[in-house]
This record gives C-alpha cells, structure tokens and sequence, in this order.
C-alpha cells in the first residue's frame, strides 16, 4: 500500500498565512498520485480554533480523506491549547493555558475527526487514544502525546508526555492485534532527536527559541523501551518544523513536522511510504509552494531509503 505522512499544518484562516493553500496542495498531491491512506501527525490548528478544524475536514473530505479507511491523525498541542500570534501573546499565552480544559478540548477534536477513528479496532479508555486500525498489512497506532499545563513542568503547554496507563493500553494492542500484520507503525506528535536553535534575530524567532526549550518529551527513554521491546518498525511524528529521517536506540523515526514550515519555504514537503514489500520503503517530495502545476521533485535529504 502507499502511505503519505505530513504534520503541522497549523491552520489559521484569521492571519494572513492561514497555511489552508498549502494544505489543499497537499491533498490535491495525494489525491492525485493515488494514496491510499494519509498520516497527520498533529497540529492540524494553529489556534486550537474549532472552525478551522471543520474547514480542514470538508477539504479532507473534498479529496477523499475523511473516513478512517483513508485516514489517521493525533492531536498537537496546538491543537489542545493554540499558540502565540502576537508577540505581546507571549506575557498571556501561559494563562491561557492554564484556562484551558484539557478533556474538553481533546473531546471536541475527536467528535469533529470523529470520521478518521471510524474503522478503529481498539479505542483508548480515557480520551480515545492509544487508538488502533489495521490498515493492509499495517498495524497503526495513534497516541496523545500532549501532557496537561503546569507552570512548572510545561510552562509554554508544549511538552509532551506518555503516561503509564496509555503505555500499557499500547502493550495491549501489540500483544491482542501485532500478529495481524506485518508491519507496526506509531504515530506521536512529539519529537525523539536534537533540537537546533535560529541564530538570527526576530520575534517570530525569538518565540520559536523560547519555545523549542519547552518542547521536550519527558520520559522519552521509557517509551523507547518499549518501542525496541515490541519491535516497532517506524515512528511517525511532527512538533519540529523539519523533514528529516533519524533512528534512535535501533527504532527507526520520520518527521514531517517540515510538511509547510521548513527551511526553504519555496517547497512543500511530503513523506511518501510503501509497504508492499518485505521492508518499509520511503522517499521525501517536495511540491513548489506557487500556483504552478504540481510536480513531483527529487529530494535533497532521503530520497529511497529503506526498513
């Protein structure tokens, strides 16, 4: 089967860079070149706005994407608690957050994705997540990285965090349904690899700095653990605005969090997967972001690489 993987979208139709062409060009991407199922790995809203995710999923359902059978997606933390639009947004965001019903923002994403888990095998017991889908000869597992505000542990509501009870109910899928299928994939929004930091400055980079220093996934080791222990085959994720391919500790990992937000904006960027062999097989495509036809472009950092 052929899989796409994208994250960071950041949706936000109030600013001027609402990031909603370069998503539909995505999609249109897609859709065109016959995917079979699309991975989004968090922050589909910029805002944690609820219209903006509704605007998502009529373009989701406009190219055929909508329903569990052709989708599987997480929340972000800016999905859960929004992000800074202003820079006098950063004195109040934190505020913000501790306002912010955690459950009732999780709620709300999944009743209006609600779609995308229809074809799920295992929901979480709290929020829904862990989930789980067999889709071909994929075991998919999505899981909510977000962990809830705190002054102290997560100021800026952009740390993650995998607690003991939705680590077990991952045990349990991979023990009830891993020999289903031949492979098993994890979906997470938070990042395992090194952070870099913008030396120049500017607002918009000065926040981003601020906030890459609070966008740490505590208690990484644990879950690597338990990754190399059931032997997972990849993990996809966003958080960090790159596309680039990593392993760590033996576990093979894909970021896409560079889908529109990466080094050279005069690209989109999309993970392309295939299944159909005995490994999974991976290559990056960069779409020019201009109303030009879409082509498909070789790719300067991981192009045929293989699992």
């Amino acid at each position: 089967m052929k899989f796409s993987h994208i994250s960071d979208l950041h949706i936000n139709t109030y600013f001027r860079d609402s990031n909603l062409e370069q998503t539909t060009k995505l999609l249109e991407y897609c859709a065109d070149n016959k995917i079979d199922h699309l991975f989004i790995t968090g922050d589909l809203t910029d805002n944690a706005d609820e219209l903006n995710l509704l605007l998502l999923r009529n373009n989701l359902d406009y190219f055929g994407f909508r329903f569990g059978e052709r989708l599987s997606i997480i929340p972000g933390n800016h999905d859960i608690y929004g992000g800074i639009q202003k820079p006098d947004e950063i004195f109040d965001f934190p505020e913000r957050c501790r306002k912010t019903d955690y459950e009732e923002k999780i709620d709300s994403f999944n009743k209006i994705m609600k779609d995308s888990f229809s074809n799920s095998i295992y929901r979480g017991k709290v929020n829904g997540y862990p989930y789980a889908k067999i889709i071909g000869d994929v075991l998919i597992i999505g899981v909510d990285s977000n962990d809830l505000y705190s002054s102290v542990t997560n100021p800026f509501a952009s740390n993650g965090k995998v607690d003991k009870s939705e680590q077990k109910e991952i045990e349990f899928i991979i023990d009830n349904f891993g020999n289903h299928a031949k492979f098993k994939i994890v979906l997470i929004h938070h990042h395992f690899n090194q952070m870099h930091y913008i030396n120049h400055f500017s607002v918009a980079g000065l926040w981003q700095n601020i906030e890459k220093q609070t966008m740490k996934l505590r208690k990484k080791k644990v879950l690597l653990k338990l990754f190399q222990k059931y032997e997972i085959d990849l993990v996809l994720h966003g958080h960090l605005h790159e596309t680039i391919h990593y392993e760590r500790e033996g576990i093979k990992f894909l970021n896409a969090g560079g889908s529109l937000k990466n080094s050279n904006g005069a690209y989109l960027k999309i993970n392309i997967l295939n299944t159909t062999g005995e490994r999974i097989e991976y290559n990056s495509v960069e779409i020019p972001n201009t109303s030009s036809p879409l082509l498909e472009l070789s790719n300067e950092s991981f192009a045929h690489a293989h699992y």
